[in-house]
């Protein structure tokens, strides 16, 4: 049975920082309060926009503590808690629901390409001792490897597996897990985690989108999804355009390409728009330059203000 919660727009949230590397509680907590403001159906914590693989265990469950906190059981919070090995999952797991999340999620354990027998065991270890069912996290191109269609719908199949977030930007194999879940029959909530690709995943049939621009441009995205579930298309298409210039003002030349660019130029903007204090990101992410910051002041932050109704 497909959980009622997992349905509609989930940030992942950008997790800030002091300048002496320790997380910022007061701005996270800010942050969130402005992201449910939004309307915003849920929050995912510790994901790649919120640069999870630069925390200890200790920053993790910080991070899932001020989330729920925050969150207050207005919305779901679902804490990813991948790593590379089966036993650091489960201890991570076990902290975040203790913690108060509602859920949690693993991306496939990175750096070593294993088999899809190992992925699948991974994951029933950790249902197996967690004792409920899991987020699959596709992400193939950072995690070196991914759970195949086949291989998620055999886990959710067993009710190991309740969702997927896909950040692969493959929105063929996206349509094809979507598809999969329907030919077996299976409860699978999809989101899709690429800002590209919103307007494509909810015409497709996804349960909502989990993408980075969520942390700007909250009510933008809500209101995508409400077009959506309104099966207005053509205004969903029109938004999506209004997204992808705002996609385009956030790329920046010296950094094309690169995922690890996000978490700071996402938290740079959150600055300036006043939502966090400081736009401090973890080592070795090196800091955005002066030339950067004019170019995402000038044009990436008015865009955003004018998607979420606001004026200078």
């Amino acid at each position: 049975m497909l959980e009622e919660g997992l349905r509609g727009i989930y940030p992942p949230v950008v997790l800030p920082f002091g300048a002496d590397g320790t997380i910022d509680h007061a701005s996270l907590e800010h942050h969130i309060e402005h992201l449910l403001a939004a309307g915003v159906h849920g929050l995912w914590i510790n994901g790649t926009t919120g640069e999870f693989h630069a925390l200890d265990a200790d920053q993790r469950l910080q991070a899932v503590r001020v989330a729920v906190k925050a969150a207050r059981g207005s919305v779901p919070v679902i804490a990813h808690v991948g790593d590379t090995s089966t036993g650091l999952v489960i201890g991570h797991a076990r902290s975040a629901l203790a913690a108060g999340a509602d859920q949690v999620a693993i991306v496939p354990p990175y750096f070593v390409d294993f088999t899809q027998d190992e992925l699948r065991q991974h994951v029933r270890r950790v249902v197996g001792e967690l004792g409920v069912p899991v987020l699959v996290y596709h992400l193939p191109q950072l995690a070196k490897v991914g759970l195949t269609v086949d291989s998620i719908a055999t886990l959710a199949q067993e009710g190991a597996v309740v969702g997927v977030k896909d950040s692969s930007n493959d929105m063929v194999w996206f349509r094809q897990l979507l598809s999969g879940a329907r030919a077996a029959g299976i409860s699978l909530a999809c989101f899709t985690g690429g800002s590209s690709m919103t307007d494509v995943g909810l015409y497709l049939g996804a349960a909502g989108a989990m993408s980075s621009a969520a942390n700007l441009t909250p009510r933008h995205l809500v209101g995508m999804y409400d077009a959506a579930t309104a099966g207005d298309w053509v205004r969903l298409r029109a938004m999506q355009e209004e997204m992808e210039t705002l996609l385009a003002a956030l790329r920046l030349p010296r950094r094309a390409g690169t995922f690890s660019a996000t978490a700071g130029v996402h938290k740079y903007v959150l600055t300036v728009l006043g939502h966090i204090a400081g736009d401090f990101a973890a080592e070795p992410l090196a800091p955005l330059d002066e030339d950067e910051r004019r170019h995402l002041a000038s044009t990436a932050v008015p865009i955003v203000e004018r998607l979420e109704g606001r004026t200078s």
